[in-house]
């Protein structure tokens, strides 16, 4: 049975309109939400960074402990004008919008964990809650948020799977950028005096396999433009994409080959090429015997529900917490069919995740 408080709080904050770049709404909604229960939120100022309307929100919990609770302000398309549908065991939309579980759920169950335990005068373990920015299109605030040296862990309430999971191992991504230069000419009068830069691309293309390389890897080429006429041989075309796979040298082996094809093309047919990469997130794999996976598999258990470990090949918060030397794994909270108009959520699962935040923060 689901607390209906933290279904009123869930209800309230997904018609809150927080697209990424633009969460100072729910931003506000937060604070103010924190201040009622005495405590200090702040905002960083990643905004400088990010270009978002808002920073990060962080607060203290107590004397903020050795350890984070986080969840991600944005959503990845619009809730604006959502009418959520409230059944005997689910939440949903009308199916005109998404309904915003990601991560308004997350958002939901730590507001509510605090709410409870400071009304309830319950014996907690003290903790940092985190509220991040841009996290649906570059992870932007995690990137960019400046937390204390005391902070040691990191739970992320943001996976799609159901509250149980956890990412223990997470895929990587980089993404590159790929400008190549030919030479304009007439295509019906003189073709041989141009330098074809898609047929460079092409010639590269054919000898790069895309998709699903193996279980672990996959390449894909997302957009590719250019030429100005179809009486003009294009003298430019630009590429981009990415390499996801499960280790660092695994997608900069592929990143290193993408790059290689490219120039032999070019060098072949005379152009000019320019490539560009850069990690959009690192991949990372905690130990099963670390701290933070013990913590994790005790306060499931004590949630009544089964520890199971999981492989994400998405990024999340939980990549860059990692990437900066907090250890921190992504939790299940039942996103189901995220970003779509489909999406929805069970109740149980809002109150599961829920079970879990407390047992971790809850002094035995």
């Amino acid at each position: 049975m689901i607390d209906l408080r933290l279904k009123k709080i869930f209800i309230e904050i997904i018609k809150i309109e927080g697209l990424s770049g633009r969460e100072k709404n729910v931003a506000k909604y937060i604070s103010n939400f924190l201040k009622k229960l005495n405590l200090n939120p702040i905002e960083d100022k990643s905004y400088l960074k990010t270009k978002s309307n808002t920073g990060n929100i962080i607060c203290k919990v107590g004397n903020g402990g050795d350890y984070v609770l986080c969840s991600h302000m944005d959503t990845a398309r619009s809730t604006q004008g959502v009418k959520p549908i409230i059944k005997k065991d689910r939440i949903m939309s009308d199916g005109r919008t998404v309904l915003g579980v990601d991560n308004r759920a997350g958002i939901s169950v730590l507001l509510y964990l605090v709410e409870k335990i400071i009304k309830e005068k319950a014996s907690y373990k003290d903790f940092t809650l985190v509220f991040t920015t841009c996290e649906e299109t570059t992870l932007g605030g995690s990137r960019s948020l400046e937390l204390s040296k005391r902070i040691k862990r990191g739970y992320i309430f943001d996976s799609y799977q159901a509250p149980g999971k956890y990412i223990n191992s997470s895929f990587g991504a980089a993404g590159f950028s790929i400008n190549i230069w030919g030479k304009a000419a007439h295509s019906g009068i003189e073709p041989e005096k141009g330098i074809d830069a898609l047929q460079i691309a092409v010639k590269a293309l054919s000898k790069i396999k895309t998709g699903r390389l193996k279980d672990d890897t996959t390449i894909n080429f997302g957009k590719i433009e250019g030429g100005t006429a179809t009486n003009v041989v294009p003298d430019k075309i630009f590429l981009n994409g990415e390499v996801r796979s499960n280790t660092m040298e695994k997608v900069e082996k592929h990143i290193s080959t993408i790059s290689q094809k490219f120039e032999e093309a070019t060098k072949s047919l005379n152009g000019k090429m320019e490539f560009k990469w850069e990690w959009d997130f690192k991949p990372y794999r905690v130990s099963s015997n670390s701290q933070i996976i013990l913590e994790i598999i005790n306060a499931i258990t004590n949630a009544n529900l089964e520890p199971i470990e999981s492989i994400s090949k998405g990024g999340s918060d939980a990549n860059t917490f990692n990437e900066k030397g907090i250890q921190s794994i992504n939790l299940g909270i039942g996103a189901q069919n995220p970003h779509s108009n489909d999406e929805f959520i069970l109740l149980d699962d809002l109150q599961n995740t829920l079970n879990i935040a407390y047992e971790l923060v809850r002094k035995k």
